[in-house]
């Protein structure tokens, strides 16, 4: 008969978070324990992974000066950065040696957490610029919007942050023999709850997105774009607005396992799925990175000095040219 453990150790006894995925469950049995080794191991798999593909995500979108000037690709970017702060935040971070200094392992859990929100609040964003764009056709090409998301996104979560710190002396996180996370109270009020309204918009965007393409697409004036663009495309912004951290909260009773799972698999490498989508998969992404990799070619021919011809080989070479031609 399974014994369950006290919800006060729920946040702090699992073995490096184990992939996320316990951060979100209320209560952990001891079969839960028996596999927080293998979910750890996953999360920090996917997390590395993810988090290359995020730097290379953000040189490739600045590196273009075309890309750059697009007000998604900067909203991206930022997404991109604040994802990829997280997952070093996790990597680096929580692991055993900084439960040494509890000054040093409640500063980390406040930085995960503030990285977290801002995430989060990136892919509202994103979610608020594809509605814009698709549904209410606005114009939201301007600077001044950019500017109004970032001091939002950046500063919100500052705030949400610094008062769980300041209520109850920094105590809110919690640190235990392995990690330090939030109590149970402040993880409700100052994570989870934010977190679900969240993704209950980006849900509600998506919905009244997708109707309006199929709407879109009845209509004969429209080209209408190969399924297997659509359902990958579909795919890309399922990931891009966070969905995959939908699942936890799907996990009761026997499913609890397998979502938890599929929580540890798709989370952490929401980055690697993001790299896919928008640089692999389209084209003016791919276009910046061939014409990258062509000038480094280019520039490799003309530093090798196998490939530098002196004055005189040159006129070597067209002497004997001319003596062919006669």
């Amino acid at each position: 008969m399974s014994r369950y453990v006290p919800r006060k150790k729920v946040f702090c006894s699992c073995n490096h978070l184990t992939s996320f995925a316990i951060l979100m469950n209320v209560y952990q049995n001891e079969g839960d324990l028996k596999n927080s080794q293998l979910l750890s191991i996953l999360s920090n798999i996917g997390s590395g992974i993810s988090f290359v593909c995020l730097i290379l995500t953000v040189i490739i979108h600045i590196y273009s000066k075309t890309l750059w000037k697009v007000m998604a690709s900067k909203i991206l970017v930022n997404l991109c950065i604040s994802l990829a702060a997280t997952y070093l935040t996790f990597l680096a971070g929580f692991q055993a040696y900084s439960t040494e200094i509890t000054a040093v392992c409640k500063a980390v859990a406040a930085l995960l957490h503030y990285f977290l929100l801002t995430s989060f609040i990136w892919m509202a964003v994103e979610a608020l610029h594809i509605f814009l764009g698709v549904v209410v056709v606005f114009n939201i090409y301007q600077s001044s919007f950019i500017k109004k998301c970032s001091i939002l996104v950046w500063g919100l979560p500052a705030v949400i942050v610094i008062i769980t710190l300041a209520i109850n002396n920094t105590n809110n996180y919690i640190k235990s023999d392995q990690v330090c996370w939030l109590s149970s109270t402040a993880f409700y009020a100052a994570l989870l709850a934010p977190v679900a309204l969240i993704l209950l918009f980006n849900i509600t965007m998506f919905s009244l997105v997708m109707r309006s393409l199929n709407s879109m697409q009845n209509d004969k004036k429209f080209e209408h774009k190969p399924k297997k663009v659509r359902v990958f495309g579909i795919v890309g912004l399922c990931f891009l607005l966070g969905f995959p951290w939908l699942l936890p909260f799907f996990g009761f009773g026997e499913a609890a396992e397998v979502f938890r799972l599929l929580f540890a698999i798709f989370t952490p490498l929401q980055g690697m799925f993001i790299f896919l989508c928008y640089c692999i998969y389209k084209k003016d992404t791919r276009d910046v990175i061939c014409l990258f990799v062509c000038k480094r070619k280019t520039w490799e021919l003309w530093e090798d000095p196998k490939n530098i011809k002196s004055p005189s080989t040159s006129k070597e070479t067209r002497n004997k040219t001319a003596e062919t031609d006669l």
